[in-house]
């Protein structure tokens, strides 16, 4: 059976994490999520440059860090792909929406031939993200909580426009998920 790569996409505090390891724990994915990958050389790098560990508005982070974070996420799911195991990205990808040929051209750059990719969207109310958001205390997303209206008028703006790829749209505004939510997800 040939190797799925499911690319988890969602706004912080949407539930993309809890939906991610079901999901893993579920079907045997390798489950990999950016901020767990990455967030030990990114807070030293924005420190090095005299920025916050947690700013992730600032140029130095969009213009270089970003990049080499999501280059580090996907040569590590390259890995474990080449080994015959599927895996479960969780990680925003917001900034890389709007290029409509992203998932082919990283299927030609890392010689994805016979995998399957899949694209799950996770979706919350504003209000519903808001409230996980406080709860779940992270200083990154600070600066997201203090211009909330900038914020969200910022991420509406941006939609995930690739292509051939199968998007499956999952509403997680209830507070638990299910195992039958989750194995409903391969059979849309």
């Amino acid at each position: 059976m040939k190797p799925t790569i499911l690319f988890l996409i969602g706004l912080p505090a949407s539930g993309k994490s809890t939906i991610g390891k079901i999901i893993a724990s579920q079907f045997n994915f390798c489950y990999l999520d950016k901020d767990v990958v990455c967030n030990t050389f990114t807070k030293q790098l924005l420190e090095l440059k005299g920025h916050s560990p947690n700013d992730r508005e600032c140029a130095f982070y969009s213009d270089v860090i970003m990049d080499l974070e999501y280059k580090t996420l996907l040569d590590i799911a390259n890995d474990n792909i080449q080994i015959g195991k599927s895996v479960v990205l969780d990680a925003p990808f917001i900034s890389y929406f709007s290029n409509v040929r992203y998932v082919e051209q990283l299927k030609e750059t890392y010689d994805w031939k016979n995998v399957t990719a899949i694209v799950l969207q996770v979706h919350v109310d504003f209000p519903i993200l808001k409230s996980r958001m406080i709860e779940r205390s992270v200083d990154r997303d600070q600066w997201k909580l203090d211009n909330w209206d900038v914020y969200i008028k910022s991420v509406q703006e941006k939609q995930c426009l690739w292509e051939n790829i199968k998007i499956v749209q999952f509403n997680n505004n209830n507070a638990s998920i299910s195992t039958q939510d989750i194995q409903y997800l391969f059979t849309v």
